[in-house]
């Protein structure tokens, strides 16, 4: 009696990946709120290194998609740089910091924040300013100030420790008591590993980047 071979349906050019859709809350208009139950995915197919070489040797409009997100990366993380820096000009712009390899070596959740919608940071500023005045005792003027400076990724007080210490504290205290975590954790993740890149920024680096 033969033995039958199974050949398994392999696809080298996809990877499987875990992959979870959130959803935000919605209100109707007699003020009853309700959240679409997140969509969760064990092996979600995305393009592996084999797949990836094989859209480049086609060719095509497949090309042209994997470069429009290349260049999406890129653009996302130069607006990043611009929205830090209001006196930033064309003249001025730091051009080493959005080559490939150095977008390809920062944290994680930095890369990604340039990924987040304007929209989901004015989410996340607006439920920051809701959740943390019961948290805190503080009041809505100071929470507001907070949300401010967070919203602009620390911009202001990059080179301020004791500040970014106390902000990064607060931003575990929301994103322990707010009922919308999952939907903010990006936020979250973006900005602590943002204030601990910050934080770890040594005295002589620092006077070294500002050329005293």
């Amino acid at each position: 009696m033969s033995e039958t071979q199974v050949t398994p349906n392999f696809d080298n050019t996809v990877d499987l990946i875990p992959v979870k859709f959130n959803f935000k809350k919605t209100t109707d208009e007699a003020g009853l709120e309700t959240k679409r139950p997140s969509v969760e995915f064990d092996s979600f197919p995305v393009p592996s290194i084999e797949g990836v070489a094989a859209i480049f040797n086609a060719g095509g409009k497949g090309l042209e998609l994997l470069l429009e997100a290349a260049r999406d990366v890129v653009l996302a993380r130069a607006r990043e740089l611009v929205n830090e820096n209001e006196s930033m000009t064309a003249a001025d712009f730091p051009f080493d910091q959005v080559s490939w390899d150095a977008i390809a070596n920062l944290p994680k959740a930095e890369r990604r924040g340039g990924g987040i919608s304007k929209e989901v940071w004015e989410e996340f500023a607006k439920d920051y300013m809701q959740v943390m005045p019961a948290v805190t005792g503080k009041g809505l003027d100071k929470i507001t100030m907070q949300a401010k400076v967070l919203l602009k990724k620390f911009a202001d007080v990059k080179t301020n420790k004791p500040i970014l210490q106390g902000l990064k504290a607060q931003l575990a205290l929301y994103i322990n008591n707010t009922p919308n975590g999952e939907q903010f954790q990006e936020c979250y993740e973006f900005l602590t590993n943002k204030a601990d890149t910050l934080l770890n920024v040594s005295d002589e680096n620092l006077l070294a980047n500002l050329g005293i």
